[in-house]
This record gives structure tokens, sequence and C-alpha cells, in this order.
């Protein structure tokens, strides 16, 4: 890679996708445990999260594809 810049985005990147797959993890995790009630805001909670991760790798491969 020859762009200082996009390396450095992409290291964000990679810390941001680890931290949100933790995060992902961590409530699934809960969903499976939790009440009926509360299993529905968690499960809102995970689609934000699953699209947020989305909207990371779709970044991280376009700017892994440039190099």
């Amino acid at each position: 890679m020859t762009d200082p810049q996009a390396h450095a985005e992409m290291a964000a990147l990679k810390t941001d996708i680890a931290s949100l797959f933790a995060q992902r993890e961590s409530l699934k995790q809960k969903v499976s445990t939790a009440s009926r009630a509360t299993r529905q805001a968690l499960w809102t909670e995970l689609e934000i999260v699953d699209k947020r991760l989305s909207e990371l790798d779709k970044r991280y491969k376009h700017l892994w594809d440039a190099q």
C-alpha cells in the first residue's frame, strides 16, 4: 500500500470492526438468555450493529481492492 492515509484508515477500520464484532457476539449471548420482553430490544440493537459491521466491511474491502 502506498497511501499512508489509506493504511491508517484500514487500521482504524480493523479496530472498529473487531470492537463491533465483540459487541455483536455479546448481544447474541444476551438474546439467547433474555426474556421475551427484552429480546425484541436486543434484536433491534443487533440489527443496528450488523448493519454498521456491513458498512465498515464494505469500506475496508474498497480500500483493500484499491491497493
